[in-house]
């Protein structure tokens, strides 16, 4: 059947996949809030006599992509950043509030790092919540120190009241994922398929893809934190030729659904 695409609405976009060269999925951003389709070309007027315009020099079509997602995406923001979702164990720095009781409290997770000083410091909460007094790690307690065992987590003082509040800052290993943004490293090219839902004047409904071969993800982004409006933000400009040898910068598929 012959899809008319004379009168058609874009209602949606429905979601964003995008692929490396060798058809292996990067990332899928299926919360988009906008997105647009910038295209633009250079033209150079071919001028006469008296300055009349004659003709014009058509040339370097762009097309820039840029949509902002409602949730983060990690395997966008790997492509921005050049880099890989790495999944492991790495370590993460943790506020940790305890109240001392008989000279001993102890830590809610097993604190990590040189032995003898995973810890390093604990501060004596004052009355107005801000931190006061700066206890160090060592071997044996005293006035100004205080011992830790990792493996059973238990922090000794000495000559702190009970029910006094102490604060410590450490590392503690996690499972987890981690995205680095090195320094050294650049924004991915990928295919992308935007697909979308489109509406002509009857009501009736068709999808449609947005096909980029080629799309040079941009490095430039901004992440909104905070709030109840988080945004990712993402670009890419469409990139012709490489080797698949096409010329086209996008292709639009409409079909019924």
């Amino acid at each position: 059947m012959k899809v008319d695409v004379s009168k058609l609405v874009i209602t949606e976009v429905a979601q964003i996949t995008a692929f490396n060269a060798a058809g292996e999925l990067e990332f899928i951003m299926d919360e988009v809030q906008n997105g647009t389709i910038n295209n633009t070309q250079e033209k150079t007027d071919i001028t006469g006599r008296n300055g009349r315009k004659i003709a014009s020099l058509k040339k370097n079509k762009a097309v820039t992509v840029s949509a902002t997602n409602g949730v983060l995406v990690g395997g966008a923001l790997a492509a921005q950043t050049g880099t890989e979702v790495e999944q492991g164990t790495f370590k993460v720095r943790i506020t940790d509030v305890m109240t001392v009781n008989s000279n001993k409290c102890s830590t809610s997770k097993t604190a990590v790092g040189t032995a003898g000083d995973e810890i390093g410091a604990l501060y004596i909460k004052n009355a107005n919540g801000s931190l006061g007094t700066k206890l160090e790690q060592d071997a044996t307690a005293a006035s100004d120190k205080f011992t830790y065992d990792p493996a059973t987590k238990e922090i000794t003082v000495t000559g702190i009241a009970d029910g006094t509040e102490v604060v410590a800052f450490y590392d503690v290993e996690v499972d987890s994922a981690r995205i680095s943004n090195d320094s050294e490293k650049y924004s991915k090219v990928l295919k992308l398929y935007i697909d979308v839902v489109l509406q002509d004047s009857c009501d009736t409904e068709y999808a449609g893809q947005v096909i980029i071969q080629r799309a040079d993800v941009s490095g430039e982004f901004e992440l909104s934190l905070g709030g109840d409006n988080f945004a990712h933000s993402f670009e890419a400009e469409s990139l012709a030729g490489g080797c698949t040898g096409s010329t086209n910068l996008w292709d639009l598929i409409v079909y019924g659904v």
